[in-house]
């Protein structure tokens, strides 16, 4: 008789053992890819901290070159030759005005945002700007003071800016999720408060306000005044 070949197995995984290892898969994946989805958008706000840095130093620059801060951009049409620059002073602020960009040399969005093609495009991302009113129209000197009328809250609704710090001029993100949020979704000509902090579920706007006695001393310091 001859005797018996002996077969090594060779068995493949089952159903249960298949389950477990895509299960583990998943697990192992989500950990991967929600620390680098965080770190991107860490990136992306830090990007635009620094964009904020540089906004904050044009609008300092043009004032020290023209006397006066730029009048917002509030053309509509890209196909426009006046798209990206500043309104003719004197300045209307009686509608949302922008960062004349292409005024200042710089990008005309965040990082989140992109360019428009047509004038009923949103402003996906697009830099909001308010200056105050009396830092626009003619020319600064030492006893021009800010109207008074921007202010800037907390998310407990206190407020940030006082009279000893008030603000000339607002440049702000709506940050991720591209709409302004809090007090900065809506816009008052005669009364604007708009809203900064760290970022909330239901708040992720970056906001930079520059303050009455910083610009004063810049534009002092370099001899404009």
């Amino acid at each position: 008789m001859r005797p018996m070949s002996k077969h090594v197995g060779k068995h493949g995984f089952t159903l249960l053992e298949m389950s477990v290892v895509l299960i583990v898969f998943g697990l192992i994946s989500s950990l991967l890819v929600t620390p680098l989805a965080m770190r991107s958008e860490a990136s992306r706000r830090h990007t635009a901290e620094d964009m904020l840095d540089d906004i904050t130093e044009a609008l300092i620059g043009f004032a020290l070159i023209h006397g006066r801060l730029p009048c917002p951009s509030i053309e509509t049409n890209p196909t426009s030759t006046a798209y990206g620059l500043e309104q003719s002073p004197p300045c209307s602020l009686n509608v949302p005005g922008y960062l004349p960009w292409r005024t200042l040399g710089l990008p005309a969005h965040d990082p989140w945002g992109s360019p428009r093609t047509s004038a009923n495009q949103p402003w996906t991302g697009h830099w909001r700007y308010r200056p105050d009113k009396n830092f626009v129209d003619g020319t600064i000197s030492l006893s021009t003071l800010p109207s008074g009328l921007i202010q800037i809250k907390d998310h407990d609704g206190n407020l940030i800016s006082t009279s000893d710090s008030r603000v000339v001029a607002v440049i702000f993100s709506t940050g991720p999720n591209l709409r302004a949020d809090g007090l900065n979704a809506a816009y008052s000509p005669a009364s604007p408060i708009l809203e900064a902090g760290e970022p909330t579920p239901g708040f992720d706007d970056l906001l930079r306000w520059i303050g009455h006695p910083l610009f004063i001393a810049r534009l002092a310091r370099s001899g404009r005044l």
